[in-house]
């Protein structure tokens, strides 16, 4: 078992949940869904994040360069266990591998992340070295306490022009939300004051 504190590099995944807009035809999997709030996901994610997988209600976990058919299958049409079960197997697989991350940036909804959390407690339970505790998930919009779909993009939109995981919208262009990430910049008082 390799130890991986001593190992200086880090790898970033990002989990996008799909959308219901779609191509018509064949196409990546970071081409097939068309809605905004999708391509604005998927530039945060291709901004911050080393890899990019999708989670699909059809496929489980897709690497966003793969090419897949258009499909209407939605969480609705799904067996919640057997999704889940797919997408813990997808966990370590090519091109969705997880092994060798530290860290997953999850972009997704409620019920698409509760999906993915679940795998990730699966796959630890049966596997001889458990992802879990090396694997530090960052579930974006539950952590920045987003609320909905237009809050979210214009939040991923200030993170990404102002390159901050997590941009405070204000005038100090100090990071909030994702607490993790808390201090990377220095808070500049708006009072005109300055922090002690």
């Amino acid at each position: 078992m390799s130890d991986r504190s001593t190992d200086e590099t880090t790898q970033t995944i990002a989990v996008i949940g799909c959308g219901n807009a779609k191509r018509d035809e064949a196409s990546q999997a970071r081409e097939l869904y068309t809605s905004n709030y999708f391509a604005l996901k998927l530039e945060y994610a291709e901004h911050f994040a080393d890899r990019v997988v999708i989670l699909s209600a059809e496929h489980g976990l897709v690497w966003s360069k793969r090419t897949i058919e258009p499909y209407d299958t939605t969480l609705d049409d799904c067996d919640r266990q057997v999704l889940v079960e797919e997408v813990s197997r997808s966990l370590r697989s090519p091109f969705t591998d997880h092994s060798h991350a530290d860290e997953v940036l999850l972009l997704a909804g409620r019920d698409y992340a509760s999906i993915y959390q679940d795998a990730i407690a699966h796959e630890d339970e049966i596997a001889f070295e458990p992802l879990g505790p090396q694997l530090n998930v960052v579930d974006v919009f539950a952590e920045a306490d987003l609320g909905g779909i237009g809050e979210q993009m214009g939040w991923l939109r200030r993170a990404i022009d102002k390159d901050l995981r997590q941009p405070d919208g204000g005038e100090t262009e100090q990071q909030t939300g994702l607490d993790r990430f808390g201090g990377r910049t220095v808070p500049v008082a708006t009072d005109g004051g300055q922090h002690e």
